[in-house]
């Protein structure tokens, strides 16, 4: 089993872009290669699987890292806490209006959650435009109180009222609205989106728990969730003494 590991290994090798650049072999040697990685994986097959599931963690951890760790986002809680909520969300979406309340009262109980506001305007340009106005709030400082205006908001949300909305919660309207057109904040929209189609989030809002997807406001599902994770950071605070 060892020797034929190795040979496995030293065909993936000499298959490998890097061996290839340093040599070349001739249709013969190609083909026996070939014949010693099929022979392996038929007579190992769980090899594959082994390395079909690392490759499936490694790209649903380098998943989360992307929507989790983003600088650009606005979070708060601790920088370190063990359970980080990831919110996809659209200013006009009642879903994520009422989820608004659990939302705040978890961030205000709990030291060990760290929220991460996704901005993913997704029903209509005037929820782009409320996008692009809390992201430009972040330099200022005020972006968690006009987040919260937003979401409490009911009625025709327009720009008149964004500006009314922003300037209530502290906003430099004007700064806020030239900080709108920098092209930066409507990349950061698009690649908010790209990582929504990843996370397979189609409507609003979309809750991600330490990597687990839980689609749409259910306080219930949500709190079980909060409560699984919590028992893992435990688990895995335990294994580390």
């Amino acid at each position: 089993m060892a020797r034929a590991l190795s040979l496995f290994l030293l065909a993936l090798l000499a298959l490998s872009p890097a061996a290839a650049a340093a040599q070349s072999f001739n249709a013969q040697e190609q083909s026996e290669i070939r014949a010693i990685v099929r022979d392996y994986l038929v007579r190992n097959p769980d090899v594959l699987r082994e390395a079909l599931d690392s490759l499936e963690t490694r790209v649903s951890e380098e998943r989360w890292l992307e929507i989790s760790a983003d600088r650009r986002d606005f979070s708060i809680g601790p920088a370190d806490a063990p359970i980080v909520i990831v919110e996809f969300f659209d200013y006009r979406c009642t879903y994520c209006h009422a989820a608004l309340d659990w939302v705040v009262r978890t961030q205000r109980a709990r030291n060990d959650v760290r929220f991460v506001f996704k901005e993913f305007p997704i029903l209509s340009q005037t929820s782009f435009e409320a996008s692009q106005a809390a992201l430009a709030a972040i330099p200022q400082g005020r972006y968690f109180q006009f987040h919260r205006a937003l979401m409490a908001f009911r009625g025709d949300l327009t720009s008149e009222r964004i500006d009314e909305l922003a300037r209530q919660a502290g906003v430099d309207v004007a700064r806020m609205r030239r900080d709108m057109a920098n092209p930066d904040i409507t990349a950061h929209l698009e690649e908010n989106r790209a990582r929504a189609i990843d996370y397979q989030i189609s409507g609003t809002p979309g809750f991600v728990i330490n990597g687990e997807l839980i689609s749409g406001f259910d306080e219930g599902r949500l709190n079980t969730r909060l409560r699984q994770a919590a028992l893992e950071a435990r688990e895995r605070r335990a294994a580390t003494r």
